[in-house]
């Protein structure tokens, strides 16, 4: 079993061509043996809008977390979108969080 929280980040207005400050993500291992994690990547149609760095690395250990910190960076204006998405063994792959922002 497997938490990511939040389950949406809304980066509000963000200037075009900035990066906005990190939002931090928490992928919590609720189960019973070490959670394996096979990728962790941002989809969706504005994909290039976000990107992501995380300390989780191939594994998560029973009752473990780690971070996954996102940041918002729109290359046009106006409403992006796009996901957090991190594929894994701990049922329901892949766990998703919905991103999205504003580009000013």
């Amino acid at each position: 079993m497997v938490e990511l929280s939040p389950i949406d980040v809304n980066f509000g207005d963000q200037k075009v061509g900035t990066k906005s400050a990190a939002v931090p993500a928490q992928l919590t291992n609720v189960g019973t043996t070490a959670l394996s994690i096979s990728q962790i990547a941002i989809t969706g149609a504005d994909a290039g809008d976000f990107s992501q760095t995380n300390n989780c690395g191939s594994s998560v250990p029973a009752g473990g977390s780690c971070t996954i910190k996102v940041t918002f960076q729109p290359t046009a204006k106006g409403s992006r979108s796009a996901k957090l998405a991190v594929s894994d063994d701990g049922g329901g792959s892949p766990q998703d969080a919905g991103l999205t922002g504003t580009g000013t």
